[in-house]
């Protein structure tokens, strides 16, 4: 799965948390996550969780993005 679908994935997640009320914080952290992995140079799968992490995303949802690049 290439990163625009990846960012895509990350910002319905946030679409789907703001719905249902949740933390606003996490909803953000969602929503930056998907400009991270569209600015990074490299696909997702290639830097994987550490890279992600590295680009300012945190770790659990790091993790969700490597979920996402695996299921391509």
């Amino acid at each position: 799965m290439d990163n625009t679908l990846i960012a895509d994935r990350l910002r319905a997640r946030a679409s789907e948390l703001a719905r249902g009320g949740d933390n606003l914080y996490r909803v953000r952290a969602f929503r930056q996550a998907a400009m991270a992995v569209l600015a990074l140079p490299e696909p997702v799968a290639a830097v994987g969780r550490a890279g992600l992490t590295a680009a300012g995303v945190g770790a659990s949802i790091a993790a969700a993005g490597e979920r996402y690049a695996a299921d391509g």
